[in-house]
């Protein structure tokens, strides 16, 4: 579990305060205790732990409780997505500090409209080939490429600027001024809905694009009809991701500046 549960979570109670006369929310776990995570900072309808409020909803998002998952599960079965959930109606706010908006500015200034990338994902299923990520930044000269670094991958490809990020709020700040966002499904890709940034999702055979993707904005390549939800590496998986072509990439990279009128 990680940023994008909890990117999630704050989409779900962003969809219960519009419907509710902005009703404020606490986030719960299974025990009802009250939770916080950092990328709820700043969120004016999310009730912190500490807080002394009232009137509140209790709405429980938490590990072991996750809207999108059909419980129980093992590593061995792996994830069956729940089809009644779809991410895309319950889409989050981030509220970002002015430092952190400032680190995606101020890359802005210097090198006028970029591209994100992330190539890296710590689920082998959702990873496209370097081989092919290599091959699109070869192919797009015109596109100015930005690969956020982490500490999970501190290595940038050839051919594009960097930037290192020390915690998911900062890489939120450098996607915030992106002009489109590209990537196998994850957390980061939660966080472009809710920033309104426009992205093409790498997508291939693990996740459920119905359940998780499909946000306003998401283009989706190669999405697979038949979900595995696999935790373990899987052939099936990358065999998929590995079909998909530079080409198609190139072609959703063009179909989102033209449609939302981007350099």
């Amino acid at each position: 579990m990680g940023y994008g549960d909890e990117i999630i979570a704050a989409g779900q109670a962003q969809r219960y305060s519009d419907t509710h006369n902005r009703r404020r929310v606490r986030i719960v776990d299974t025990a009802g205790h009250a939770r916080w995570h950092p990328i709820w900072d700043g969120n004016p309808i999310l009730v912190r732990p500490d807080e002394q409020a009232a009137g509140f909803y209790d709405l429980l998002s938490a590990p072991h409780a996750r809207p999108y998952i059909v419980y129980p599960f093992t590593e061995d079965t792996g994830w069956t997505f729940n089809k009644t959930f779809h991410a895309r109606d319950h889409v989050a706010k981030i509220y970002l500090t002015a430092a952190e908006l400032g680190m995606g500015r101020r890359l802005r200034d210097v090198l006028g409209p970029y591209v994100l990338i992330e190539p890296w994902s710590k689920h082998s299923n959702l990873r496209w080939p370097l081989t092919h990520w290599r091959a699109l930044i070869a192919s797009v000269p015109d596109v100015t490429f930005v690969q956020h670094l982490h500490a999970g991958n501190p290595v940038p490809l050839a051919g594009v600027e960097s930037i290192m990020t020390t915690t998911f709020r900062e890489a939120c700040g450098v996607l915030a001024a992106a002009s489109v966002y590209i990537r196998g499904e994850s957390g980061m890709c939660h966080a472009a809905a809710a920033l309104g940034i426009p992205q093409v999702t790498i997508w291939g055979a693990c996740m459920d694009w119905d359940v998780l993707g499909g946000y306003d904005k998401q283009l989706g390549i190669g999405v697979s009809d038949e979900p595995c939800g696999s935790w373990r590496a899987c052939a099936h998986c990358a065999g998929t991701m590995g079909a998909i072509t530079v080409g198609s990439v190139m072609r959703g990279i063009a179909i989102q500046r033209a449609c939302y009128g981007l350099r």
